[in-house]
């Protein structure tokens, strides 16, 4: 089973104000955290591609493909079905959608939620903390043409609401995995934590 990792790097950080992918956080870009992940992913797999959509980020290496999402500012589902786009639909695989600034994600936790997944009958996972549900969002094939369907700003949450019968939460034991930088106050707010840390 083939599982496509598309790393969605392409909004417009409306609520951040400014570009938050390129700004810089313990000395480095933000979105380079995801980045690293995955190719400390791919050391360990050989059955996943990563996909990134991004139109400030190029990256061609071995299993990853950069590729631009013009009508991204329109929304989230602009860019999904940029990376829907570039899927070989003639694969037996599935969707991971992973976001650009969660830096504390770790390759072994993605490791875990594929082999937990496969190994399961559900045809959703999502990852959770307690009663925090965030991502990454792993999907079988089977959801295709409703992610492709997705309007202006819905992303693979609405279609995760929709079928909750289906949907395996994969449980994480650290919190900061889930974090994510929506705002300036939380970027400051996770520089905070680093100086006590």
């Amino acid at each position: 089973m083939k599982t496509y990792i598309i790393y969605l790097a392409a909004g417009n950080s409306r609520r951040f104000k400014e570009d938050k992918l390129h700004v810089l956080f313990k000395g480095r870009e933000l979105y380079l955290y995801g980045i690293d992940t995955l190719k400390q992913l791919l050391k360990y797999r050989n059955d996943i591609e990563i996909i990134i959509v991004s139109n400030t980020i190029d990256i061609q290496e071995e299993c990853i493909y950069s590729y631009k999402s013009p009508l991204s500012e329109k929304g989230i589902s602009y860019s999904i079905k940029a990376a829907l786009d570039h899927i070989n639909q003639q694969d037996d695989y599935q969707m991971m959608f992973m976001v650009a600034d969660q830096p504390y994600l770790s390759y072994q936790t993605l490791n875990k939620m594929i082999d937990t997944f496969n190994q399961s009958s559900y045809s959703i996972c999502s990852l959770m903390f307690k009663d925090r549900v965030g991502n990454p969002v792993i999907f079988s094939k089977e959801y295709f043409n409703e992610l492709y369907s997705l309007k202006e700003d819905q992303g693979g949450r609405t279609i995760v609401n929709k079928y909750p019968q289906e949907c395996f939460y994969f449980i994480i034991e650290n919190e900061k995995e889930l974090y994510d930088i929506d705002y300036q106050s939380d970027l400051q707010k996770l520089i905070k934590e680093e100086e006590y840390d």
